[in-house]
């Protein structure tokens, strides 16, 4: 004789219906508790229109409710406060999350079914990855925290370049597999992509890597602090500064299949895919862009991405933070734009608390140093 959890009992009588124990099962499946959340209320969803029933309604609050109290055992999870569906959810018609699947994996590559090859004999473990759920009001560490992806951003690697030439390849090959020698001591990102396009894993998806260091980011609906572990790291083997384009186009088509594959496998939003222009910032005198690289020129739509220099940066406008002639002399009008839109909206939201935007700013920076504190001293506690 089986026994059925004692959760599952309460819905099952509340649901009068095999229907509860489809949905319980299927969302059992889920191992991420923001997307069985998200499963829950769009299943509960459909059956309400569907049935159109009063009976439903306790249903719908119950089985978000069992959702919540079950994150307690799910690995990924510390403490369960309650969730609404995550910011990746709002996608736009043609930036939909794609569908790519794995066809083939080695112990030296990955195969997936858009073309993407991923050389893995390189791949390390680093720390695994563990950030905060914060919402984009929370003012102390939450109790919440994650380990699936939540965006990528983008990186140069900044090292030294050959001119792209057949006479050059021996070159070219030497200076790569140094740099991705010296990457993979430095833990520095998740992926590199070679002049040639060929993508190479260094740290494995599942832990963080030393990519982005001090950073900020926003979506809809969460908020990001120092994205090591929040988001994958992306590099291209490239230099912002030569007067050369600075991919090939063997690397836009490569970053293209991997981003593909990657907002596939971990449904990224294509709002977080972003570069480490947009994202790097200075604590110490609260400027942002102390990495610049990708402030201007990186090919968004070539890889399959809306034009995301577009956003407004959460930087200014949550945290208070401010920009110098030398981040706007390395950064494109694109961003220029961004920042514009970041100040005024400051600007009306100092005017919503009836405060001189000088005070406003002051508050957003303490707000910052706050929760960067209380998140250093998370991380402190766990490590101990």
């Amino acid at each position: 004789m089986t026994t059925e959890p004692p959760d599952f009992v309460v819905l099952q009588r509340l649901a009068g219906s095999s229907d509860a124990g489809r949905i319980d099962r299927q969302a059992q499946k889920l191992a991420d508790p923001i997307e069985r959340l998200q499963f829950l209320r769009q299943a509960t969803a459909a059956a309400d229109c569907a049935q159109d029933r009063p009976r439903w309604r306790p249903i719908v609050a119950f089985l978000v409710l069992a959702a919540a109290v079950s994150l307690r055992s799910d690995a990924n999870v510390h403490r369960p406060p309650a969730l609404r569906p995550a910011a990746s959810s709002l996608r736009a018609g043609r930036f939909d999350v794609p569908d790519v699947w794995i066809v083939e994996e080695t112990k030296d590559y990955e195969t997936y079914s858009n073309g993407l090859r991923i050389e893995t004999k390189l791949a390390v473990a680093n720390q695994p990855r563990s950030y905060p759920l914060l919402t984009r009001t929370s003012t102390s560490a939450p109790g919440l925290f994650r380990s699936q992806p939540a965006g990528i951003v983008f990186h140069t690697t900044e090292s030294q370049q050959a001119p792209f030439e057949a006479g050059e390849k021996h070159h070219l090959q030497r200076i790569g597999k140094e740099l991705l020698l010296f990457v993979r001591g430095k833990r520095a990102y998740h992926f590199v992509i070679d002049r040639f396009g060929t993508v190479h894993r260094i740290v494995v998806e599942s832990d963080s890597a030393n990519h982005a260091g001090n950073s900020v980011w926003a979506d809809s609906r969460w908020l990001y602090l120092d994205l090591n572990s929040s988001f994958l790291g992306v590099a291209f083997e490239a230099s912002m500064q030569t007067d050369r384009p600075p991919l090939t186009q063997a690397q836009i088509h490569a970053a293209r299949v991997l981003t593909e594959m990657l907002r596939s496998k971990y449904n990224l939003a294509a709002e977080n895919c972003v570069t480490h222009a947009q994202v790097s910032v200075n604590p110490d005198n609260m400027h942002i862009g102390w990495h610049a690289d990708w402030g201007k020129d990186f090919p968004f739509r070539e890889i399959g991405l809306p034009e995301n220099y577009e956003q407004p940066l959460p930087s200014l406008y949550l945290f208070g933070f401010e920009y110098d002639p030398v981040y706007r002399a390395a950064t494109g009008p694109a961003i220029w734009t961004a920042l514009a839109l970041a100040e005024e909206q400051m600007r009306r939201a100092a005017d919503e608390h009836l405060m001189p935007v000088g005070d406003y700013r002051a508050m957003l920076r303490k707000r910052y140093r706050d929760l960067a504190a209380a998140l250093k001293q998370r991380n402190a506690d766990d490590a101990n």
